[in-house]
């Protein structure tokens, strides 16, 4: 089992939260496509599974990381060619997955559009029947997109602004995020800058029905979104007064976006449940002399809603039909 945690994220806290086993076969188990164990192949292979929600939602980003480079660098939004790249990229895609040819060379998933959409390795019922469905829906969140960015003065923020992040790398030296307990806390944002008059903006990009909508309570989204302020509070050194996080959400009939800023409060809130989430994460990551954790040391998800949508299910299936 891999042992020493380097590094902890917001997705690697949901991963854990909503299902130990699945964490188990995500970040512990070793797992590669050409591993000698067949069990581990199998775990290798489905780690490469993406769903078709989160494959649009891919698809998306590039479009918008793409358009804001090219924004930032003083020309339009795209080339007029970028609905038929798009409708090739989903096409070519699409029909690898669909003829399932990933079986007969698995070694090269993940490259040159060659995907494994979780709902065709499952034969899962498939609301969005063909590609075509699937380039109306990401085409419409893109215009929504452009629309969004003519209305929020976007493209002349980015060209005024002192310094800008377009998804940056989430490892490297200077790669955005902070320490907690010799940890380094990955802030995978979107977008950030600072401006003319020095405050530092973040976006982060919502895509599909989920509602942005606010409630008294600490959001999934709110928390991912805190996380990412503290990245120039503590690293960077801005206060938190003139850190703002936009939560920005394409896909219903409008655009959602909301404004978000934290306090001391807030700060300290959110620092507690990372320092938990690390410390629970240790346990299993780097346990105490003489202890080893296996599969069988992780339970199952408590919620049956959370296996729908998961990749690995059949490797849980086998063992509860035994």
């Amino acid at each position: 089992m891999s042992k020493l945690i380097k590094n902890w994220s917001v997705s690697r806290y949901q991963v854990f939260n909503t299902c130990e086993r699945r964490y188990y076969f995500e970040y512990l188990s070793n797992a590669r496509i050409n591993s000698r164990d067949s069990f581990l192949r199998e775990i290798g292979f489905l780690k490469k599974l993406t769903n078709i929600p989160m494959w649009k939602g891919e698809i998306f980003h590039s479009i918008v990381a793409e358009s804001l480079q090219i924004l930032k660098d003083g020309s339009s939004v795209l080339s007029q060619n970028w609905r038929s790249e798009l409708e090739d990229k989903i096409n070519q895609e699409w029909n690898f997955s669909e003829s399932k040819a990933f079986r007969e060379d698995r070694k090269n998933l993940g490259e040159n559009g060659k995907i494994v959409l979780f709902e065709h390795e499952y034969n899962e019922e498939i609301k969005e029947q063909n590609p075509r469905e699937i380039f109306t829906s990401v085409e419409a969140w893109v215009n929504q997109f452009f629309n969004w960015v003519e209305e929020n003065n976007l493209k002349q923020l980015l060209q005024n602004a002192k310094k800008v992040w377009i998804e940056p790398k989430i490892h490297g030296r200077n790669a955005p995020g902070f320490k907690v307990d010799e940890i380094d806390v990955i802030a995978k944002v979107d977008l950030a800058l600072i401006t003319k008059d020095g405050k530092f903006k973040i976006f982060d990009w919502k895509t599909g029905n989920s509602s942005l909508k606010k409630s008294r309570q600490f959001s999934q989204a709110e928390f991912q979104i805190g996380v990412y302020q503290l990245w120039p509070h503590l690293t960077l050194k801005y206060s938190l007064e003139v850190i703002e996080a936009h939560l920005v959400g394409f896909g219903n009939n409008s655009v959602q976006h909301e404004i978000h800023h934290i306090n001391w409060e807030k700060k300290e809130k959110i620092l507690s449940l990372v320092r938990q989430s690390i410390a629970q994460l240790k346990r299993f990551h780097n346990p105490e002399p003489g202890v080893e954790f296996s599969l069988e040391d992780f339970d199952f998800a408590s919620n049956k809603n959370a296996c729908k949508l998961c990749k690995f299910k059949r490797l849980c299936q086998k063992e509860l039909e035994t």
